[in-house]
């Protein structure tokens, strides 16, 4: 008998036993308390890239755009990123002051989407950020501009070296900056067999959040 691989059309996610299961009696009051104990959790697993999510974006004219980006912190009432403000997501961010979020952890098939509104950090604090960073990563701050053309792969490398060996104090782009998501809108998902998926979505009224199980 010829072994097949599993059908992918009818062969659902499932969270591995072990994981805490979602559960709205016991979820806490604000989304991110859970958020950050399920992202802790995977990285503890050792999980694939469990900081690199899918951040959306839209045009002033409505046309979507996403890409992959590393999540830096979560914090109390936010997700913490950073980005060239002059690429799209920067334009775009500047001109709705919204963006969406989506994390995926394969190793325990739960998922998070988050929707919110973008605060950009001040001067001070993208100072004291960059700061903290490896030469390496400062330099690659300083000689890439996110979405511009590259006429000399080369060129940018060999400026990368220079800037690297320069000995030098690097001084932050004014354009590289950090910024938060703050979420009014938060949707935890976990794998069941049967796609009989559970879902909880958390909704900011005012200053409180309320939660309800929804349907998958």
């Amino acid at each position: 008998m010829v072994d097949r691989a599993p059908d992918a059309r009818t062969t659902f996610p499932s969270t591995p036993a072990g994981i805490p299961r979602l559960d709205a009696e016991r979820a806490p009051e604000n989304p991110l308390d859970l958020l950050g104990s399920w992202w802790r959790a995977v990285i503890a697993l050792g999980a694939t890239d469990p900081s690199y999510v899918t951040l959306a974006t839209a045009s002033t004219t409505g046309i979507p755009s996403s890409r992959t980006v590393q999540l830096l912190d979560v914090e109390t009432d936010a997700l913490l990123f950073s980005t060239n403000e002059g690429s799209r997501k920067g334009v775009e961010m500047h001109a709705t002051g919204r963006a969406a979020v989506s994390l995926y952890w394969r190793e325990t098939a739960q998922s998070i989407n988050v929707t919110g509104r973008v605060l950009w950090a001040d001067d001070a604090e993208n100072e004291e950020r960059f700061a903290a960073e490896s030469r390496a990563v400062q330099a690659s701050r300083i000689v890439s501009f996110h979405g511009r053309p590259l006429d000399d792969e080369a060129a940018q490398l060999a400026r990368f070296t220079t800037v690297v060996e320069s000995g030098e104090p690097l001084r932050r782009p004014a354009y590289w900056r950090w910024f938060r998501l703050v979420p009014d809108g938060v949707t935890f998902w976990e794998g069941v067999p049967q796609a009989l998926n559970r879902r909880l979505h958390y909704a900011r009224e005012g200053n409180r959040w309320t939660r309800r199980p929804i349907q998958a």
